[in-house]
């Protein structure tokens, strides 16, 4: 027995070090290609100053200073002449493809219809995220059941998402791009006689994978030219300068964790730059921000989610619209209890005949708080932040709708709410034992959904289902598993300092 034991601990250790090895050589090939990569861009006229492609551990790869850096000093310059935009694109490829498929779909279509390996975008491409890359960390390409498990934001956004790939991915399927049908004659242009042939046998997945992409590497591009398109249509890829991470930063917040002053991004008709916007030290990882964006922003378009993120933002939708539902529905049963059944007169006008218009007029019924803020624009959409812990505005709005009609249901309490939106009177704010009872209010609804839904639909609901690779009954990955966990402690993260702040 002993003696299985030191044969199976000697094995393990055996597969533990040729795993190791694996990696290693993996690293080195991967660093290999970003130094190909550097000898391109300089051959290319991309100027690097003072930063360079790095691993960081456990992060992949990003850019970092390799000596002491100033403010106001430009790290990169890449010339306007070596950006991949719609005008690059194979002649044979923007041909055949309707003219109003979107620049999204046109750069994919240049991307994944172009034969490897491409003599044109080797080195860059050799850099790019693999497939698995891809299929690890982007909801777009994870089974359709673990959406039920994303935030609703997250999957409102996906969805949009996914009907943007499907719009582009149809105008590809309807072009003449992909391989002849059986029996039909494959016309060559002469573009492609010039240029070789074009990778015509690519799938549904190919093109995904070539739409991501091109999703999680363009930069947004302003020129005369590009102005005439949809502001979502200004884009380009551009070499190096897509190995920048990201980070949040918010001027106003500049002691808050997470928080860190980025570089500024510009561009030009000749070169696209990027300027540092403070000191940084020999070693230090150099980011830029991709906008201002929550973590279910960041999740769904690139992947990734941050620790802290100074403009994340959580949907609590689910926890206040059923308050709403609930008051819509104590106000029609009020309504029915206390409406006893009238009789309908009429009077004769001054000719002995029925006035029509003297009917007795039928009393409207009180509206609940869901009408009234469903006329005003204020239904649903209501969220947490770190910049408003304890609701944004419209949840506030919401609020005052609830206590307003509860307090004097009818007239007099939609007139109370209507002078709060219209005129910024706000006798809850003027009123402590008031502002007391909104956020008691809200209080009891957000740990009614963190108890009912976070934790039991949620973080049960994932540590239930099985996960893994290449076997039935399977619906996920450990990194899709382990994305969507941090993503809902993140939201209870946040709940959980609302509740603080109502409760403090």
């Amino acid at each position: 027995m002993a003696k299985r034991k030191r044969e199976a601990a000697a094995a393990k250790e055996k597969v533990k070090k040729r795993n190791t090895r694996e990696k290693s050589q993996i690293r080195a090939l991967d660093m290999e290609a970003y130094e190909e990569l550097l000898i391109w861009a300089k051959d290319k006229g991309i100027n690097l100053n003072g930063v360079e492609p790095r691993r960081i551990p456990g992060r992949g790869m990003g850019i970092v200073a390799t000596k002491p850096l100033e403010e106001d000093e430009t790290i990169l310059t890449v010339p306007s002449t070596t950006l991949r935009t719609y005008e690059t694109v194979h002649p044979s490829i923007s041909r055949a493809l309707p003219k109003d498929i979107s620049i999204h779909g046109l750069l994919a279509a240049d991307l994944a219809f172009d034969p490897p390996p491409s003599a044109k975008y080797r080195q860059w491409n050799a850099v790019c995220p693999s497939r698995k890359d891809i299929w690890d960390y982007l909801p777009l390409t994870w089974d359709h059941r673990l959406r039920q498990f994303l935030p609703k934001k997250a999957l409102e956004l996906l969805l949009k998402q996914e009907a943007k790939f499907e719009k582009d991915w149809s105008m590809v399927q309807q072009s003449q791009l992909l391989s002849s049908k059986p029996g039909q004659k494959e016309n060559k242009s002469l573009e492609e006689e010039e240029c070789g042939t074009l990778n015509k046998s690519i799938t549904r997945e190919d093109y995904l994978y070539a739409w991501l992409l091109v999703n999680t590497r363009t930069f947004y591009h302003e020129t005369p030219k590009t102005k005439k398109f949809n502001k979502e249509d200004r884009m380009v890829l551009q070499p190096v300068a897509d190995l920048f991470n990201h980070t949040s930063y918010d001027p106003s917040a500049e002691d808050t964790e997470g928080n860190r002053k980025t570089c500024s991004v510009a561009f030009s008709p000749t070169a696209f730059t990027i300027t540092t916007t403070r000191p940084y030290a020999a070693g230090e990882e150099v980011y830029i921000c991709y906008g201002n964006h929550s973590n279910d922003f960041l999740l769904i378009e690139y992947g990734f989610l941050f620790d802290e993120n100074v403009w994340d933002e959580v949907c609590i939708d689910d926890a206040i619209l059923p308050l709403l539902d609930q008051a819509q529905t104590h106000s029609r049963s009020q309504q029915q209890q206390q409406q006893p059944p009238r009789k309908v007169t009429r009077r004769l006008n001054e000719r002995g005949k029925k006035d029509p218009k003297s009917q007795a007029s039928q009393q409207q019924p009180p509206k609940s708080p869901k009408e009234v803020l469903e006329e005003t624009g204020f239904l649903g959409n209501y969220n947490l932040d770190p910049r408003n812990p304890t609701g944004c505005y419209r949840t506030q709005v919401a609020l005052r709708a609830l206590a307003a009609l509860a307090d004097s249901p009818g007239p007099q309490g939609e007139k109370k709410f209507r002078a709060f939106i219209d005129y910024g009177q706000d006798p809850w704010e003027e009123s402590p034992e008031e502002q007391t009872k909104l956020n008691t209010l809200l209080a009891q609804a957000l740990k009614r959904w963190s108890s009912d839904v976070i934790e039991k639909k949620i973080r049960d609901g994932l540590d239930n289902l099985e996960w893994g690779e290449g076997h039935e009954g399977v619906m996920g990955r450990e990194c899709h598993r382990g994305l969507l966990s941090m993503r809902w402690m993140q939201v209870g993260r946040m709940v959980d300092r609302a509740l603080k702040e109502l409760e403090g």
